[in-house]
């Protein structure tokens, strides 16, 4: 009986990752080539999208990071963002700016620049999720906030921007048009 459950969960987690990565395909195609188009959906999208924006489903895959894509080819290749974190004693005195948590470890960074690619989702159509998915969104960079602001005993307020990196164009780039600018998504006080 324990080895028949383990195996329906193995077979369980492999079907979401592969529904999951198929909706990531359809995604990328029809994001791209069908962009202002209006097109059927093939049966297998729409079910590959139903599957994956079931709520348990969906609340599963941005917990444990599934829902971010493994695709390695433009359209599906994520931006990056830069979260800034500006502390001020009681005063209002800038203390210091910062774009990185102290980390003890490695993996930590990694996992903190991991969390990132659920930020896409605040510039995404604000109908495509729960409104309690963007609030949890709002939550874990005001948990970030609250950890930096801990950094520093001085400090008693954290104010935290999100941006998103905005590369210049290849036309740009041909221009000599070759620095970054960062677009702001969001500001948080804390």
């Amino acid at each position: 009986m324990k080895k028949k459950l383990q195996l329906s969960g193995i077979f369980i987690i492999i079907l979401m990752v592969f529904t999951i990565g198929m909706k990531g395909t359809f995604d990328g195609y029809y994001g791209f080539y069908y962009e202002n188009k209006n097109y059927d959906k093939p049966l297998v999208y729409v079910i590959s999208e139903n599957f994956a924006q079931s709520k348990p489903i969906n609340m599963f895959t941005a917990y444990t990071g599934f829902d971010t894509g493994y695709g390695f080819y433009a359209p599906n290749v994520a931006s990056d963002f830069v979260m800034s974190f500006e502390l001020k004693d009681k005063n209002g005195t800038l203390l210091e700016q910062k774009t990185m948590p102290y980390f003890k470890s490695k993996e930590s960074r990694v996992r903190y620049t991991t969390v990132f690619n659920m930020f896409l989702d605040k510039i995404s159509d604000k109908n495509t999720y729960d409104k309690k998915y963007y609030q949890y969104l709002d939550i874990i960079i005001s948990q970030i906030a609250a950890h930096v602001m801990k950094e520093n005993p001085k400090a008693v307020s954290v104010t935290t921007k999100l941006y998103l990196y905005d590369y210049p164009t290849i036309a740009d780039f041909k221009q000599g048009k070759t620095n970054e600018n960062l677009i702001l998504i969001d500001e948080f006080k804390h």
